[in-house]
């Protein structure tokens, strides 16, 4: 018998709930759910700076279309249990897989990487790592709360993120 612990269940319900609420939009008309891929099928390998097979581990890879223009974005579902080292060391290999361009070859552009959290505290607490990060980098990142995470990913691309969005190598 396979046994899973709570923190495992609450996670996978939200990034499960998280796919409902955009099939919701998708009918209602105000979205077209292109991609939506959950672990591990939205992993990505890539080479780290020595050289080394590196996989970045987001939650998911959305895709949504909409009127004239199209979204696509890593999704990280937090349920404040890691620490925030943890998360900087993630945005930081988020940050090494932008700089290394497989991304941008591959679908024209780099996603948004979007943290999705429980409360206003948890969102200033990775926003304040995010923020510490390069200024290059930081247009990569949006941190929004789990409820407001289909309205953002379902919004067009602000101009800062552009860049980024644009598949343009990194600085």
């Amino acid at each position: 018998m396979w046994e899973t612990k709570p923190y495992f269940q609450d996670h996978m319900l939200a990034v499960a709930e998280l796919y409902v609420r955009l099939r919701e939009l998708e009918r209602d008309g105000l979205v077209e759910l292109q991609a939506f891929e959950g672990e591990p099928g939205c992993w990505r390998h890539f080479s780290g700076s020595g050289g080394e097979l590196t996989i970045l581990k987001p939650d998911a890879y959305v895709n949504l279309g909409f009127k004239q223009f199209e979204r696509s974005a890593f999704v990280e579902v937090d349920l404040a249990t890691e620490s925030l080292p943890t998360i900087e060391r993630k945005c930081l290999r988020f940050i090494s897989y932008w700089q290394s361009g497989i991304e941008q070859q591959r679908r024209g552009v780099f996603p948004l990487v979007v943290w999705l959290v429980p409360d206003e505290y948890r969102k200033e607490r990775i926003e304040h790592t995010i923020g510490r990060l390069a200024v290059e980098a930081s247009g990569l990142f949006t941190v929004a709360l789990a409820e407001d995470g289909p309205a953002l990913l379902s919004s067009p691309p602000a101009e800062d993120t552009a860049d980024y969005l644009s598949g343009r190598a990194p600085p």
